[in-house]
């Protein structure tokens, strides 16, 4: 014979009701942890990566890019890397060079990127000068006292967003 439950009685059962609300309080605790700790797979980037796949930008023309800055006289090293819809390119130029030689050849060199590549990408320029001296210039402290510092021109960052057309250093 099968017992029948009532649930009257159930509901006039105050342990009944409080098993009921501490069971339904910790699923939801339980669903809330098992979101934080495992996520969904979703992309780093979310949806700010739509249409890269519509945007040529091989290999050979990045390679293009960086053995163009290589060439100028003034360059020691360039590389260039990609980080979702951020493009840094990487140099660093001889001792001898001026800071507005150096972002005169970062112009140049957004020069060789298509307007496809402009108009997607933001390019950010960072130039070093691994052998700069600097110059020593005396400077006063918060105490009043003055010393003598070493202060360096470089590294330098330029930025050019993808929807303006130059750089801002």
């Amino acid at each position: 014979m099968k017992k029948r439950i009532n649930f009257k009685k159930l509901l006039k059962n105050k342990t009944f009701i409080l098993f009921a609300i501490l069971f339904v309080a910790f699923l939801i605790i339980l669903i809330l942890l098992w979101k934080v700790f495992f996520p969904g797979g979703g992309s780093n980037y979310g949806n700010r990566l739509d249409g890269i796949e519509k945007i040529s930008f091989t290999e050979k023309a990045q390679k293009s890019i960086t053995s163009s800055i290589k060439e100028h006289e003034k360059v020691n090293s360039s590389k260039l890397l990609i980080h979702g819809k951020i493009i840094n390119v990487i140099f660093d130029v001889k001792e001898d060079t001026t800071l507005d030689e150096a972002k005169a050849i970062a112009v140049v060199s957004l020069e060789k990127f298509s307007k496809k590549v402009k108009g997607f990408y933001d390019i950010e320029f960072m130039i070093t000068k691994n052998k700069e001296k600097g110059e020593e210039v005396e400077v006063t402290k918060e105490d009043g006292t003055t010393a003598k510092e070493i202060k360096k021109q470089f590294p330098i960052m330029g930025y050019k967003k993808a929807s303006r057309d130059s750089i801002v250093w």
